[in-house]
């Protein structure tokens, strides 16, 4: 029993080499030769060749036979995308939101778009004693919190342009310190893009866009709490979720370069990847 049980564990070595083959092509932009095949599994080519031969009977890799390069074959697609269909998206996102909580011991939240706009669907609490005011079901506003303008700056414009004219609108009749204009949103949004992510650090920004006789509302909801959100992609490259970390001033540095604003979007890009999205 001893000696069937170390046999289990030992498994079959030739499929765990020929892995790192399977791996370059699916991280390749394309087919590759030979020698830079072998050369990214860390293989002689003679050695990468024995088992290519035998990947290729089994559908898994392919060659064109007109120059000889290597690619994923019919069987690697379709496990890829019977892998696809079975993926549970939310329950990932659970997996990683418990981690990103366990990395940074802030509030966490994810967030989807709905029918009213982005709505958080999960929320974890901080251990801390501060807690943050906010509930699964939650609708954010677009232009004055992290979840929000990640949708705005990443989601198509044509899925969020009624609503965020609706938005702005409510913002000048409420005299709302928050952008009134797209003029006035669009830093905030290039901002965002340029860092792959989202950031509200207890106040607007950029400060140009505050004006006098514009009431705090925004501010107050804000005040004292930093966030970053950070985009999730699924296969077809786009945006499905916003990953947030929120949390007290004192706890979260506002620095893009941080650990809290890295381990969002490290923990979003990871999700992304989990989800079959490719950059």
């Amino acid at each position: 029993m001893e000696n069937s049980a170390a046999d289990a564990r030992q498994g079959i070595q030739s499929v765990e080499v020929a892995g790192p083959l399977l791996q370059a092509l699916a991280r390749a932009a394309g087919p590759l030769p030979l020698s830079a095949l072998a050369r990214i599994a860390g293989m002689p080519a003679a050695k990468a060749h024995r088992y290519l031969v035998s990947l290729i009977r089994v559908g898994l890799v392919e060659q064109d036979a007109a120059n000889g390069l290597y690619d994923l074959g019919a069987l690697a697609l379709e496990l890829g995308l019977v892998s696809l269909g079975r993926l549970d998206a939310v329950k990932l996102a659970d997996e990683t939101l418990a981690g990103l909580r366990e990395a940074t011991g802030e509030t966490v939240a994810l967030a989807t778009w709905g029918n009213f706009g982005p709505t958080y669907i999960r929320l974890l609490q901080s251990k801390r004693p501060v807690t943050v005011n906010l509930q699964i079901g939650s609708v954010m506003p677009m232009t004055y919190t992290a979840s929000g303008l990640c949708f705005a700056a990443f989601l198509p414009e044509g899925e969020t342009e009624e609503l965020l004219r609706a938005e702005l609108a409510q913002n000048r009749s409420g005299r709302l310190e928050a952008p009134h204009t797209r003029k006035e949103l669009q830093p905030l949004i290039d901002e965002t893009r340029a860092h792959r992510m989202a950031r509200m650090i207890g106040r607007l920004a950029p400060s140009s866009a505050q004006t006098a006789g514009r009431t705090r509302t925004a501010g107050l909801l804000l005040a004292g709490f930093n966030a970053f959100s950070a985009p999730v992609f699924n296969q077809e490259g786009q945006m499905q979720f916003a990953l947030t970390v929120v949390g007290s001033a004192a706890h979260i540095d506002q620095d893009w370069n941080g650990d809290i604003a890295r381990q969002t979007q490290a923990h979003a890009e990871l999700l992304s990847r989990r989800l079959g999205h490719r950059t």
